[in-house]
Formats: structure tokens, sequence, C-alpha cells
């Protein structure tokens, strides 16, 4: 994920500009709620200040952990069922599967839709056979590639 990590950040640096009810968060051990630290007005600033605030970065990822941490601290105040949730991330998930599995489900029943988008399903081998990825799909309302420009495009559609 590390290769997507940047591109993923000014994806959603562009996607909060464009709706205005968003919350962005990022994961990898834990979870951290990044929505003001993207919303300046240019990206450059964002990019300036985003290291020395938010330093959680290849240290491995646990999916579920971190999804339970929102769902505790977060979900009741940004999650009901208007709600579209995008997950943004490969799948590896080196925690316990049946956290993810009851954090997933939670998160489902609170909300409208779980989009999952994954930057290795954009490859004609791929297989969402991981562990994490076992847990977490039957949570999954659309799970879809985001490796280039073209699946992001067809985001919309989904949304």
């Amino acid at each position: 994920m590390d290769l997507y990590s940047s591109f993923f950040i000014q994806f959603m640096f562009a996607f909060q500009k464009v709706y205005q009810k968003i919350e962005t968060f990022i994961f990898s051990t834990h979870i951290a709620r990044i929505t003001n630290e993207l919303n300046t007005t240019h990206f450059n600033e964002v990019k300036a200040n985003f290291s020395e605030k938010i330093n959680i970065w290849s240290g491995g990822t646990k999916i579920g952990e971190s999804l339970m941490q929102f769902n505790r601290e977060f979900g009741k105040r940004y999650v009901n069922h208007q709600t579209v949730v995008i997950i943004l991330s490969d799948g590896w998930d080196t925690g316990n599967p049946e956290v993810l599995s009851e954090a997933m489900e939670t998160l489902h029943k609170q909300a409208h839709k779980i989009l999952w988008l994954n930057p290795l399903a954009g490859n004609p081998n791929f297989q969402a056979n991981t562990v994490g990825m076992q847990a977490a799909m039957p949570f999954i309302s659309h799970f879809a590639p985001v490796h280039n420009l073209e699946s992001l495009k067809q985001l919309g559609k989904m949304i």
C-alpha cells in the first residue's frame, strides 16, 4: 500500500473538495481522522504538514482493530443509514480475522453501503483470497479495483 498511499491522500483531498459532507480517516495499526488536515486550499500545504502530523505508515495493517477503533470512537457520530463508507485497502491484514469480520458487520449494519477499493484488484490475476479480504467480503456492497484513472471514474457510478 505504500506505493499507493500518497496518491490516495491526494485523491481524498480532491474528493473532500467535491463532497461537502465527507470525513476522511487513515489507518494501518490504528486509525486517525485527517479531515481537518485535508481541509486546506492547496494540496502542497497538506504534503508539507502531513508527515509531521500523521506517522502511522509502514507498520503493517490491522484493519479489524482499526475499524473497531473507528466504530467505537467515531461510528455513531459519522455513520448512519445514508452513509457510504469507502475503504481503500489491499486487504492484507496482520490482525485477527474474527475482529475484522465483527468490525465490518457493525459497520455494515450502520451504513447505507460499504465500498472496498483495492489497488491490487486491477491485476487480471488478482483473487481476493487473503484472510482479511475473506473476512470482510460478506459485508461489502461493492468491491472494485482502484489502480488507475479509469477505475476512479467508475467510483462515481457506485456511490
